[in-house]
Parts: C-alpha cells; sequence; structure tokens
C-alpha cells in the first residue's frame, strides 16, 4: 500500500519497488525504484522548490540527501493538479525506509513546507508496476514488426535525440522504456514497453554488437557486467 500524508494541503504519495536486475545482493547492493504523486488540494498555485531526505537501511545506518527541486525539476502545481515522478534509491540492505519533506512556495510567495510520508524500500515489495522484459529477452515490435534482443531499460522515458518529440505520448512517460538491437540491422532503438511483445520463437540475432553486450550461454543471451568485455 502507499503511504499517503497530508500537510499545508499538499497530498503526498509515496510508493516502491525493487528492481532485481540493477541488484547485487551478494555484493550489498540492492536498488529500488520509488514513485511520488504530489497533489495540490489547496486554491492556490505552488511550486516545488527543494526536498530533504531521510533515509534509514535494516542495519540502522543513516544518509541525509537535500537539494533544490526533484529529478531536476521545480515544477509548478495548479489547484487540483498532481505532479508524479519516479527516482532511484540504493541501499546497503534489502530493507529500508525513506522520509522527508518538500519546502514549496505559492503564488503569495508564501514559503512552506510538506511532508513525505515515511515508506518501505523492501525486496517483497512492487507497489507499482515495473519493467516486464528482462535484458537478453527476445521482443518483437507490435506495429512494425521487426525483433530484437533488450540491451538495458529505463523505469521512465529519458530524453532521446533520435526521437521526435512532438508526436510523444506523455501517457508513456513514467512507464518502461527499452534499449533494443534489432535483428539483422546496425540499429539500437528506444521503445516504450507498450509496443513489445515477447517473441519466444527467435533464438539467435544479427547484430555487430550483440558480441559487445552480450554472451551465450546454453541457448541464451547473458549482459556482459562490462560492455567492453
Amino acid at each position: 500500500m502507499p503511504s499517503v500524508a497530508i500537510s499545508s494541503d499538499i497530498e503526498v504519495k509515496a510508493s516502491s519497488c525493487y528492481l532485481d536486475d540493477y541488484s547485487s545482493p551478494d555484493q550489498d547492493n540492492f536498488l529500488f525504484c520509488y514513485k511520488i504523486e504530489i497533489t495540490n488540494k489547496s486554491d492556490k498555485t505552488v511550486q516545488l522548490q527543494s526536498r530533504y531526505w531521510l533515509i534509514i537501511d535494516s542495519r540502522s545506518e543513516h544518509s541525509e540527501v537535500s537539494g533544490p527541486g526533484v529529478v531536476g525539476k521545480k515544477p509548478w502545481i495548479s489547484p487540483g493538479e498532481t505532479y508524479s515522478y519516479l527516482s532511484f534509491s540504493n541501499l546497503n540492505t534489502n530493507f529500508g525506509t525513506m522520509e522527508g519533506r518538500y519546502n514549496f512556495v505559492d503564488e503569495e510567495e508564501n514559503i512552506f513546507d510538506v511532508e513525505i510520508p515515511r515508506f518501505f524500500l523492501s525486496t517483497n515489495l512492487e507497489e507499482f508496476p515495473k519493467n516486464i522484459f528482462k535484458k537478453g529477452d527476445f521482443v518483437r515490435h507490435k506495429d512494425e514488426d521487426y525483433i530484437g534482443i533488450v540491451v538495458d531499460f529505463d523505469m521512465y522515458f529519458l530524453s532521446n535525440s533520435d526521437l521526435d518529440t512532438q508526436k510523444f505520448d506523455p501517457s508513456l512517460e513514467y512507464k518502461p522504456w527499452y534499449y533494443v538491437i534489432i535483428h539483422d540491422t546496425d540499429l539500437m532503438l528506444y521503445i516504450p514497453e507498450s509496443m513489445l511483445l515477447k517473441e519466444e520463437s527467435v533464438t539467435e540475432i544479427d547484430h555487430p554488437l550483440l558480441e559487445v553486450f552480450f554472451e551465450k550461454r546454453n541457448g541464451k543471451y547473458f549482459r556482459k557486467a562490462n560492455p567492453s568485455e
């Protein structure tokens, strides 16, 4: 269940999921993705100025993070509007908590703090959907029908110079996107999850970068830890 807090007429909802693809439990490295939804329940437009985080792992080790904005932005939020974003946190243990506060200013230049509720980071929590496809999975594009292999993924859309952003669908922004090398070409494309299907019939991919990223064992492709290997 997401954690929710309301202060100064601003609602903050927080949830998390564990990213096993990017974690190394044997090296005490656990990566979590968290989602924040900020809803303005006041009658004034407000701007998020800065954030402060207190992060505690299961060994009771504390870390603090502060800085301007969130994910490089200082969003304005109108009355009734919700602003959402995804970010990440690394822990040395498989369980921990995050909590904190945002600093806001309203349209009349009043400055105030907003509580970020304590929420949990745990390897057994998946409070919102994460990536369907894994590194090394064969996929097929729904419309174009080309096939490829997943090299990597982002939990949300990152700016891409090859993408025509004028045709970008904003509803896809906070859903997984994949880097896919395309069979029988020299292309690597950036594709939203909604446009991909799992491809079960393919066992081989012909691409000049295949051996840079993957090694093949027992008929399956495994992503190399270091692409330069």
